[in-house]
């Protein structure tokens, strides 16, 4: 009984400070946050430098440092966009030269370059430790191209389902060439393509991305991928056993054959012409410093995406304001900035993220994940879309995935970390404001990884947490708007992600990510 009461007596200030988290200030700052004049606030766009104004002006007004370059509240990074230049773009295999187009087809790119070396063919190229294929096991591709069949192309017998997530169950062909230090990707023709290369394979004919492209998660591959003609992969295999008719051929059967090296001597040269175009952009970010002197260099950091996903879609409605993804989350991250200042002081140091580029390839998180940052942090929580709930009984179509009444989705911990598990357990005892559903906190599921901002956290062994209510029939469209969030499940939510940060930020014990990790985690990380 004595030791109830003290528990209780002591989760007095954070409950104190969690109360102040009200639905009302929830929906006012995600009525302004998703509003027609924000206009979804793309990265980057006046609408999002609006968007960012607003959090700065509120995390001034709450006494919060800032914390980004220079003493401002802004991070900033640079996106690189890279817009063909076909004329100039060739490709020689030993000393005859093709033409993009008509001989080959670029489907993907991301900066000018000159890249010359010998080439491997890998058969459809896909690693998968779970059907225990591995071509790349007697072959060096270091430095070399590689030949591969189209990603449509599975062996006999195989689907996509048995194949599972792609860069976490197997790892196609773009990510192994990456991983070994390969050139790139010469892609065999099939179908239409053998006929029409230039009619009917998709080109890629501006990129943009991170600068420097770091991480994996929905990052653009920086190595040129290109579709050769039926012709130019003759000339490429001519004098080779294994000719341009048989490598067609298995393309029809689907029974590929094993690895192997071109003869010394066949070198491939791509001249990628493009011009570039460097974009600043920014996250926003402010810190509560720990009160701990032995722990106030180890942070937590709290990140929600500012951004909102920007479609094409026409007629009365055309904005995508963007207001459950995710509006909601950073209204969210805002209320919990607020309460970390009326709250006891934390031991260690907080570090709130409004980051940007996330409907465009995760740019911000990458950014801070694989920054000089990274070092100092020791977990990360991500708040992201927590403002809609499923009526009681309902079947609307898109909302299976949707968290019910009180009910908020958790994954990370219980497949990563201990520590963060067992914070989770101390609020869901202590401080029952939403329902924590588990649904998702395996390594199954792709809302585990990658479909999670947290992504590249995780890539650098930072445990995280993610807080989500899931996705509904608004999800990515105009249709997406403040009328149909759940103020009251918001509320619920910025409360329970306040009080778990805070006792994982006086945790005596550093979180880690210390539970053993099944096979296809495992590799993933070896990268």
């Amino acid at each position: 009984m004595t030791v109830t009461y003290a528990r209780q007596a002591a989760r007095l200030p954070l409950r104190d400070a969690a109360v102040t988290i009200t639905a009302a200030d929830l929906l006012r700052d995600i009525t302004y946050l998703a509003s027609d004049e924000l206009a979804g606030r793309a990265t980057p766009s006046p609408g999002q430098d609006l968007a960012a104004a607003y959090v700065e002006k509120a995390l001034r007004e709450a006494g919060i440092r800032p914390f980004g370059d220079h003493g401002t509240y802004r991070q900033h990074y640079v996106v690189t966009r890279a817009t063909l230049t076909p004329q100039e773009t060739t490709l020689a295999i030993g000393a005859r030269a093709f033409a993009h187009g008509s001989d080959f087809v670029l489907t993907n790119f991301l900066t000018p370059a000159v890249s010359t070396g010998g080439v491997v063919y890998v058969g459809t190229g896909i690693r998968s430790p779970k059907m225990q294929w591995d071509p790349y096991a007697n072959v060096d591709v270091r430095g070399k191209w590689l030949l591969v069949h189209g990603p449509a192309m599975l062996p006999e017998g195989v689907t996509r389902q048995m194949l599972g997530t792609p860069g976490v169950d197997h790892m196609p062909a773009a990510q192994e060439a990456r991983t070994r230090g390969a050139l790139g990707l010469l892609v065999i023709p099939s179908g239409d393509a053998l006929t029409s290369l230039d009619k009917v394979t998709p080109r890629s004919t501006v990129a943009r991305d991170l600068n420097p492209s770091v991480g994996w998660a929905y990052a653009r591959s920086p190595l040129p991928q290109l579709v050769l003609s039926k012709a130019a992969l003759a000339a490429l295999l001519d004098g080779e056993p294994a000719n341009a008719d048989a490598l067609l051929a298995a393309d029809v059967s689907h029974r590929y054959g094993a690895s192997f090296a071109l003869r010394a001597g066949t070198t491939v040269t791509l001249r990628l012409a493009a011009e570039t175009e460097n974009t600043d952009a920014y996250n926003v970010a402010g810190i509560v410093d720990g009160a701990d002197p032995r722990l106030k260099d180890e942070y937590l950091t709290v990140s929600s995406h500012l951004d909102g996903a920007i479609g094409g879609a026409a007629g009365a409605d055309a904005i995508f304001n963007a207001a459950d993804d995710n509006a909601s989350g950073s209204a969210g991250n805002l209320a919990i900035a607020r309460a970390l200042v009326q709250g006891p002081p934390p031991k260690r140091s907080i570090v709130l993220i409004w980051d940007t580029g996330e409907e465009t390839g995760l740019w911000g998180s990458r950014h801070v994940a694989y920054s000089d940052l990274s070092r100092h942090i020791v977990a990360h929580t991500c708040v992201d879309m927590i403002g809609r709930t499923k009526a009681p009984g309902s079947n609307v179509r898109g909302q299976e995935n949707l968290a019910g009444p009180g009910e908020v989705f958790v994954a990370g911990p219980g497949v990563l970390s201990t520590r963060m598990d067992q914070a989770l357990a101390v609020v869901a005892r202590d401080f029952p404001y939403a329902t924590q559903n588990r649904r998702f906190d395996n390594a199954a599921e792709s809302f585990f990884y990658p479909r999670t901002d947290a992504a590249p956290y995780f890539e650098r062994r930072i445990p995280y947490v993610e807080f989500f209510t899931g996705l509904h029939e608004d999800y990515h469209r105009p249709s997406d708007e403040v009328s149909k969030i759940d103020p009251a499940k918001m509320e619920a939510v910025a409360r329970t992600v306040y009080v778990f940060v805070s006792t994982l930020a006086d945790d005596p014990i550093r979180p880690s990510m210390d539970k053993p990790l099944p096979p296809n985690l495992t590799a993933l990380l070896a990268r």
